[in-house]
């Protein structure tokens, strides 16, 4: 199992506060050429187990745990055992910028298979060090992925709760919130078969 991208000291940023201040200022000041009330933080599935996904397009681990972690999560919302929320992380100096493309790709059309095609043109942007709004928008048009801005600044406060009530300071991170009782999982093989787990799960 891959070690979290935050003990890469060299790949992350200095201290979880500056990241903060970093996703502030995206999402806060970053212009938006649109409108919708959708919010705060979208999700998918219908299930009664919440499930909060914590990954970063910049994240190796995250990136190589992605086409195993597909079928499961898409089994699991199918079957309506959960509700997933992919909560991006903003451990990288690009992460803000490509969590807010992520979430105007959604806006304009909120499938789940939709939401993981973009999460793989995010990835692979990512690669190829796409850095830059211009650059991003232009990759994701070329797959034909259109876009619906937004003011983001309430999805943004309520993912900025969710990172610090649940403690995240590693990547790839998955909580899992089931009766009552929340359990913390990071690192692809524990989070993939603690996922898988919920199988069967009644709903």
């Amino acid at each position: 199992m891959g070690r979290s991208t935050i003990a890469n000291i060299n790949e992350k940023l200095i201290a979880s506060g500056v990241a903060f201040c970093a996703f502030i200022a995206i999402f806060i000041f970053a212009p938006c050429t649109g409108h919708s009330t959708e919010g705060p933080i979208p999700s998918f599935g219908e299930g009664k187990v919440k499930v909060r996904l914590y990954t970063d397009y910049f994240c190796p681990p995250c990136r190589e745990m992605e086409p195993g972690l597909e079928p499961v999560i898409g089994e699991l919302i199918r079957s309506k055992i959960v509700n997933l929320i992919f909560a991006d992380t903003p451990f990288y100096k690009h992460s803000a910028l490509y969590a807010r493309y992520f979430l105007y790709a959604v806006n304009e059309k909120k499938e789940l298979e939709y939401a993981l095609f973009v999460r793989r043109a995010l990835i692979e942007a990512a690669k190829n060090r796409v850095d830059s709004a211009e650059r991003i928008e232009a990759a994701l048009k070329e797959k034909g992925i259109k876009l619906k801005p937004f003011d983001p600044k309430p999805v943004f406060t309520a993912l900025t709760n969710h990172l610090k009530e649940d403690q995240i300071d590693a990547t790839p991170s998955c909580i899992i919130e089931k009766d009552g009782k929340k359990n913390k999982y990071v690192g692809a093989g524990d989070i993939i078969s603690a996922l898988n787990q919920l199988k069967g799960t009644a709903k």
